[in-house]
């Protein structure tokens, strides 16, 4: 059951303020397991110079959280709900329309530069089409995650069905 806006009490308005507005350190809606995971799937898709492959995952879990943080201000909250639900979701023309959208805006807002411009990109793309990808009808992240080595990153959004294709 859900509870329409204008029927929200005053508790349940403010905790909506509290989510909109959360300080830094809360902007974020992965899981430590979902930061961890994507971070190890990403270092066999990017490779971040000059540093060993355990440097790389840690490198790698702080650009996650860059992108989580960049889609908490640009998602509404709710559309997490969708990640981890099966029920519920979008079409997958929206799936690949959104991914198109919030990689180029996130590409424009975001940037690493302790990564070459293409890697940027990647990162981007993969972690952006994960968190879409999940949020398909009958797809959950846990699913994703599992088949994301499977996950080829288009190099242009002309390709951008192989992130949110089954």
């Amino acid at each position: 059951m859900t509870t329409k806006v204008a029927d929200l009490t005053p508790e349940e308005f403010v905790l909506l303020l509290d989510d909109f507005y959360a300080e830094p350190k809360k902007r974020n809606k992965m899981t430590e397991a979902e930061v961890k995971d994507l971070a190890i799937r990403l270092n066999e898709k990017i490779d971040v110079p000059f540093i060993n492959e355990t440097g790389e995952e840690k490198i790698l879990v702080k650009v996650i959280f860059k992108i989580d943080t960049f889609l908490y201000d640009h998602l509404p909250n709710e559309f997490y709900d969708l990640i981890r639900s099966t029920d519920h979701g979008i079409s997958k023309k929206e799936a690949k329309r959104l991914v198109r959208r919030l990689t180029r805006l996130a590409n424009d807002k975001i940037d690493i530069p302790y990564l070459p411009e293409m890697a940027e990109h990647i990162a981007i793309k993969f972690v952006i089409g994960m968190v879409v990808k999940a949020a398909r009808k009958k797809l959950n992240f846990d699913d994703v995650r599992a088949k994301s080595t499977e996950m080829a990153v288009p190099e242009s959004d002309e390709n951008i069905e192989d992130l949110v294709d089954d």
